[in-house]
């Protein structure tokens, strides 16, 4: 088959698929021949940098004015950066600095030498407020993320000067050694490639009784980011990590979302409890992917909050 016999086809096939579906407009930027919206990580525009961190090179995103004190959003396991992509562009857009990082072992940061803990993990970020000359930050995390936040609150408490913590994983000493007999045995159903893709479709995390066209964007990312990952370090780190300790350490203003499908919520509850003066705010009634399927209402949510609790 000649080239020019390929491209014949091809344009063959391209107009027929033009008919069958709706048209979309190609005059807006960046359109290209796409068909759909999709896209994809070109929503980390600017803002992208590395540090040399102990736990190798860290893949950061630091967009917003300059003459703020960063928020600083740390992903669930096993996830990226990607997660917050839609919530940091809205926050920039009323006028925040935010910072999202790729935890180690994730994203396109460095994978770390060995099994690092969640105060490992929490200390690794120092170097990053260091390299990007910040004396204080806010402090925010979405469950394995939350954790992480937690301990780097508690062991640097002169950095930190507000927290928001979304999914509080405060696991009790009972659920810690459920949980990591779970994982002693492996879990999930494995990401090696199978002839017919159906990897892909078995680790496919959804709803079927939910398929709004944002909660199905969000729960693909997370599908995507499991293979972009490595072995899953967050949450062998995650199982091991007792929280409540430093939970009890955190002396500035706190924010705490939670949503009710989420298995976490009833921790989340027990964490408001235990810590009444910390805002507590049910985001919504589905599961832990709402904040990315509802960036707008969770960078509102926040930003309001912020507005009353956090200095510039």
């Amino acid at each position: 088959m000649t080239y020019r016999t390929l491209l014949k086809g091809v344009a063959t096939v391209a107009f027929a698929s033009a008919l069958a579906l709706p048209a979309i407009a190609a005059d807006g930027p960046g359109r290209g021949t796409s068909i759909d919206d999709w896209k994809g990580l070109t929503i980390l525009k600017g803002g992208k940098g590395y540090v040399a961190a102990p736990l190798g090179q860290l893949h950061y995103r630091d967009v917003g004015p300059r003459d703020k004190v960063p928020l600083i959003l740390l992903h669930q396991s096993p996830m990226s950066m990607i997660q917050w992509g839609d919530v940091q562009n809205e926050l920039v857009a009323m006028g925040h600095r935010v910072i999202t990082v790729d935890t180690p072992g994730n994203g396109l940061s460095d994978i770390p030498a060995k099994q690092p803990t969640i105060e490992d993990l929490a200390d690794n970020l120092v170097a990053l407020l260091d390299h990007l000359k910040l004396p204080k930050v806010i402090m925010g995390g979405h469950h394995t993320g939350a954790q992480i936040a937690t301990a780097f609150t508690a062991r640097h408490p002169d950095r930190v000067t507000a927290v928001v913590l979304h999914g509080a994983a405060m696991f009790s000493d009972e659920e810690l050694a459920n949980l990591q007999a779970r994982i002693g045995k492996g879990t999930g159903t494995g990401r090696l490639p199978m002839a017919d893709g159906s990897n892909f479709n078995r680790r496919f995390y959804g709803d079927k009784g939910d398929t709004r066209q944002e909660l199905l964007n969000a729960n693909t990312w997370l599908t995507i980011t499991t293979y972009i990952s490595g072995p899953d370090l967050g949450h062998y780190a995650a199982f091991h990590y007792r929280m409540r300790a430093d939970i009890m350490k955190i002396k500035v203003p706190t924010l705490l979302l939670s949503d009710t499908g989420d298995s976490i919520n009833a921790i989340d509850k027990e964490v408001a409890k235990l810590r009444p003066e910390f805002k507590y705010v049910e985001f919504s009634n589905g599961n832990f992917m709402e904040f990315m399927a509802q960036p707008k209402k969770w960078a509102s949510i926040v930003d309001e909050w912020m507005k009353s609790n956090v200095k510039s």
